[in-house]
């Protein structure tokens, strides 16, 4: 299980973080800049996952999967986090199982699958998301990028019309940003 824990700090270890490009070659901002309409908050990612109410399930699975000092940490993250509704839509035996010590490599790959390296801001996004025609793929820490996309004014991750999609305002910490989503996003 130690494994894990390492091979995911190596994976998004700071320095070693490059957000991978967007669809024809667009790129989005590796660091804040200035002002935005993002929420701000104090803290570091792990700190305002905590700090969030509704985001304080995906803080526990931060915790349990013992990334909390790696988020708390330097590195430079965007997360798309599961509300505590997206949570909970989860079966009761697939949260038990993953917050488990035997479910903990699990836990890891889940969480990866809803992380990228890097900064990306919501204006970063959108930008992305114009230049490419409405779809880009941004590269995550789990083991397959994350397919962003453009439906009507909402922007869903996956494929499919119940794909997750953003809710809310994202909220900027210290050393990242977080996009909440209403649902889990499935690991291949």
């Amino acid at each position: 299980m130690a494994r894990w824990t390492l091979a995911l700090a190596v994976a998004i270890a700071p320095g070693a973080l490059l957000l991978g490009a967007c669809n024809k070659g667009d790129e989005a901002t590796p660091a804040p800049s200035g002002a935005s309409s993002d929420a701000a908050a104090d803290g570091p990612l792990a700190q305002a996952l905590d700090n969030t109410a509704d985001l304080s399930e995906t803080a526990k699975l931060v915790k349990a999967a013992g990334l909390d000092k790696t988020f708390g940490g330097v590195g430079s993250y965007t997360m798309f986090a599961p509300t505590n509704a997206a949570i909970a839509a989860v079966p009761e035996a697939e949260r038990t199982a993953l917050a488990s010590e035997g479910g903990r490599a699990q836990l890891i790959a889940l969480l990866g699958s809803h992380v990228s390296p890097g900064y990306m801001s919501r204006a970063d996004l959108d930008a992305a998301l114009e230049r490419s025609g409405g779809t880009i793929e941004v590269a995550s820490v789990g083991a397959a990028p994350i397919r962003v996309h453009k439906q009507g004014s909402e922007i869903r991750l996956g494929d499919g019309e119940d794909a997750p999609k953003v809710v809310g305002n994202p909220i900027v910490a210290t050393n990242g940003v977080i996009f909440p989503i209403d649902r889990v996003l499935a690991t291949p």
